[in-house]
């Protein structure tokens, strides 16, 4: 198989690969290890064996257990799934980033979209969350076997997930931008029933449905990951070790399993 950004699946939603971005130390991410997506509930038994030949193992799903439900994920065959809900937040945004932490990241002052991408990063709950995710990275341990993490559109769970992932492997900055707005690429069509199929009528989705009814991203919500972080841990690289949990060790495992030479 080629290797391609968009994979070759028709009916996919946003599904992407993330290898092929360079690093700061002169690598590059490494391809069929790392998966990006949305929904896999509309794959065709085509899209599913495709998978399959591609070597897809691990499957995380970061929707809530109702978003799941409405829209079910097609497996393929010996893959492991892994429902891994970001929400609900535990706290409020004020609560997680205390005084400090605040006013270092003017919260007050944050639009809808920048205090959930804010929250994702801060919350108790959403950390757990990426912490497994990067547990489940670090399982990933076999030649010739991927991991996708996704959430209903593929946008904004899966961004901040994105986010996280690729700053770990030292991805540069320009690089892990493009892998966020290529979703615009993605959507640049979108249809009503697009849309639809990734919103459920269920209220406790409400955050994720209110996010989702917007398919477009834009690098200003990203920027705010950078400010969380930084009000957070000092920095990424901290956040990384404080909040993730991410040993030396197991940083150094991530980048042998995720990152090639050129």
């Amino acid at each position: 198989m080629e290797n391609k950004r968009m994979l070759a699946v028709k009916f996919g939603v946003n599904f992407r690969e993330m290898g092929g971005y360079p690093t700061k130390t002169g690598q590059l991410t490494r391809w069929r290890k790392l998966l990006r997506s949305g929904n896999l509930g509309e794959l065709t038994d085509q899209d599913v064996n495709y998978l399959q030949d591609y070597g897809l193992k691990y499957i995380v799903d970061l929707r809530s257990e109702s978003e799941s439900g409405y829209f079910p994920d097609k497996v393929p065959a010996g893959a492991q799934y892994y429902n891994l809900s970001v929400y609900p937040f535990a706290s409020s945004l004020f609560q997680n980033l205390g005084v400090a932490g605040s006013m270092k990241l003017h919260s007050q002052d944050l639009s809808f979209v920048d205090e959930s991408y804010a929250q994702m990063l801060a919350d108790p709950h959403a950390q757990h969350v990426f912490r497994n995710l990067f547990q489940l990275l670090l399982q990933n341990d076999q030649v010739d076997e991927s991991l996708v993490f996704h959430c209903a559109a593929g946008k904004d769970r899966t961004g901040v997930g994105g986010f996280l992932i690729l700053n770990a492997l030292q991805v540069k900055p320009d690089a892990i931008l493009k892998d966020y707005l290529l979703t615009n690429l993605y959507y640049s069509n979108a249809s009503v029933d697009m849309i639809d199929g990734i919103l459920t009528d269920d209220d406790q989705d409400s955050l994720a449905n209110a996010l989702n009814s917007n398919l477009a991203v834009a690098s200003e919500n990203f920027d705010v990951l950078y400010h969380t972080a930084n009000a957070i841990s000092g920095s990424v690289e901290n956040y990384l070790q404080d909040k993730m949990k991410l040993s030396d060790r197991d940083l150094e495992k991530l980048n042998r399993l995720y990152l090639q030479d050129k």
